[in-house]
């Protein structure tokens, strides 16, 4: 077989360069990664955090892939209730892997007018441009954290975090590079920031077990009822607990019976005063005073 190249003499192909075969080897190679990067599962996410009003919070930028990356970046969208309840907030990668083996380029920018997050990080940005490289872990890592503070004054909400392409301009995509190759990420999931008002702690005074602000006969009469004839429950617990010992059995009614007729000791704190329960045991307090 022959092939005219110009106006020259006809070549046939044993006459080809060695170069051209090393091109053609090369360019196999090439392709062959190519289609092995396409071809990896990658993901990329937002976790999920609970925090209550005053917090200050780190919510994960989550990845995972297979071999060593260049670099990433990554675009996405926040939501929640007006006003909206995160302020100062910001994009490091301290405390990542990432952050630890030093990238050498990292930029991020929050739009609050837009509520979008685009940020790009590169390992080797730098001379002497030695290859440094972030290696997969073989599970989801950190490679980001959205921090920021929950105002004081938040309401009980949930602020959505929602990985997307296009957000900035020019237009930030969700990537992973390797070597020179950006690749997509192919599977993308949200997470959100949940804001929870913190507990209100309900006030007893122990012995109080019938929940009238007195500690007398009565309660001793109802802490039997409920505890030989299947009366009503005291709607908290605690209070029934007169001796502080983690249980509400008869030992709490022969103590206040002591107490009223005998100069035993009387119940512990809180006593006399509506307080809160402070030590630990497995009774609750479902309704206070």
């Amino acid at each position: 077989m022959t092939s005219q190249i110009g106006s020259g003499t006809p070549r046939t192909e044993s006459d080809k360069s060695p170069y051209f075969f090393r091109f053609i080897s090369l360019l196999a190679v090439i392709l062959l990664s190519g289609s092995s990067l396409m071809g990896q599962s990658t993901t990329l996410g937002i976790g999920d955090v609970t925090a209550q009003p005053g917090d200050p919070v780190s919510i994960p930028v989550l990845a995972d892939w297979n071999g060593q990356i260049a670099g990433f970046s990554f675009s996405l969208e926040f939501s929640g209730p007006t006003p909206f309840p995160l302020s100062a907030m910001t994009i490091d990668v301290e405390g990542t892997l990432a952050g630890a083996i030093e990238a050498e380029y990292v930029q991020a920018q929050i739009d609050l007018s837009t509520s979008t997050i685009i940020c790009g990080v590169l390992f080797d940005a730098l001379p002497p441009f030695n290859g440094q490289t972030l290696p997969s872990l073989g599970y989801p890592q950190e490679v980001a954290f959205i921090h920021g503070t929950v105002l004081p004054t938040a309401v009980e909400s949930t602020v959505q975090f929602n990985p997307q392409d296009g957000f900035g301009s020019p237009p930030i995509n969700n990537m992973l590079v390797f070597g020179t190759t950006s690749v997509a990420v192919d599977t993308l999931y949200p997470g959100s920031l949940l804001i929870e008002l913190p507990p209100v702690p309900q006030l007893f005074i122990r012995g109080d077990v019938n929940m009238d602000s007195v500690v007398d006969l009565a309660d001793v009469i109802f802490h039997l009822d409920y505890t030989f004839l299947s009366g009503p429950l005291p709607s908290c617990m605690d209070a029934g607990d007169a001796n502080d010992d983690g249980v509400s059995d008869v030992s709490d009614a022969i103590f206040l019976l002591y107490w009223f007729f005998l100069d035993g000791p009387g119940p512990w704190v809180p006593f006399p005063n509506p307080g809160e329960d402070f030590t630990n045991d497995s009774l609750d307090c479902a309704q206070g005073l």
